[in-house]
């Protein structure tokens, strides 16, 4: 771990998030790791189980950034770049790994990680705490996502060993979050876009209300995912998913 970092590993856990908030709610100040070698009851984003056998990597970074909840636009795509980092690190050709808009990053346009950002504010709004979790296929992924998965091993034939994959993604998240300038969110839009999938391609776009096809044209300076319609108008996406137009389920 970097220094000042901590760690603590579970053989099996419910979710790693869920055991940091617990460390945060006990009064554990972080920045601390929380890693599983399995998780019982895995979440991605808008409450979906995440498949967590042995062999991936499932960890939460528990910290108290000095920052109000408005600041945190920025957070989902330094992850990203962070996780990016890793795979990079870890033997995947750099051309190869995207990511894709909000927070997943793809091998071969497969995904094989996913990310999910938790935090809780203080009484008057402060952040009190924030939790990253992040979930890499290493050696396994499910053959019936809604999005084709992939992992590092099924895309490069190398197997990483946990240990080897959390010190490195410890240490590139670290050095994303120290250089993290809140106001500065241009620098970090234009790295995330430099390795965007999709962007500028006319892609299938599902909120919880409707799903609709449009052009991604960029990120709006609050994290938004600007799309074009087909008339011309221009929407702003704050959650939702993307998938190639031709994806037939």
């Amino acid at each position: 771990m970097p220094n000042g970092v901590g760690a603590f590993f579970y053989e099996a856990c419910d979710s790693t998030n869920a055991r940091a908030a617990e460390l945060a709610s006990a009064g554990e100040q972080g920045p601390l790791w929380v890693i599983a070698g399995e998780q019982t009851a895995g979440r991605g984003r808008r409450g979906r189980s995440w498949t967590s056998k042995s062999g991936n990597l499932y960890a939460s970074l528990l910290f108290r950034p000095s920052i109000q909840p408005q600041d945190m636009a920025a957070l989902p795509f330094i992850v990203a770049l962070a996780v990016r980092d890793t795979f990079v690190g870890l033997g995947a050709p750099a051309d190869l790994v995207q990511c894709k808009w909000p927070n997943d990053i793809l091998i071969g346009e497969r995904k094989a990680s996913g990310v999910l950002i938790e935090s809780s504010a203080k009484h008057g709004g402060a952040l009190d705490y924030v939790i990253i979790g992040i979930g890499m296929n290493l050696v396994h992924f499910p053959d019936d996502a809604a999005f084709g998965a992939t992992s590092l091993l099924d895309a490069t034939g190398r197997e990483v060993a946990v240990k080897e994959a959390i010190s490195l993604l410890a240490e590139k998240l670290c050095a994303r979050i120290d250089a993290w300038k809140v106001n500065d969110f241009a620098a970090v839009a234009r790295e995330w876009t430099e390795h965007s999938w999709g962007l500028g391609q006319k892609r299938e776009l599902r909120t919880h209300d409707e799903t609709f096809t449009a052009t991604l044209i960029g990120l709006s300076d609050d994290g938004a995912l600007i799309a074009r319609l087909d008339d011309g108008s221009e929407k702003r996406l704050y959650a939702g998913d993307v998938f190639p137009v031709e994806r037939v389920e």
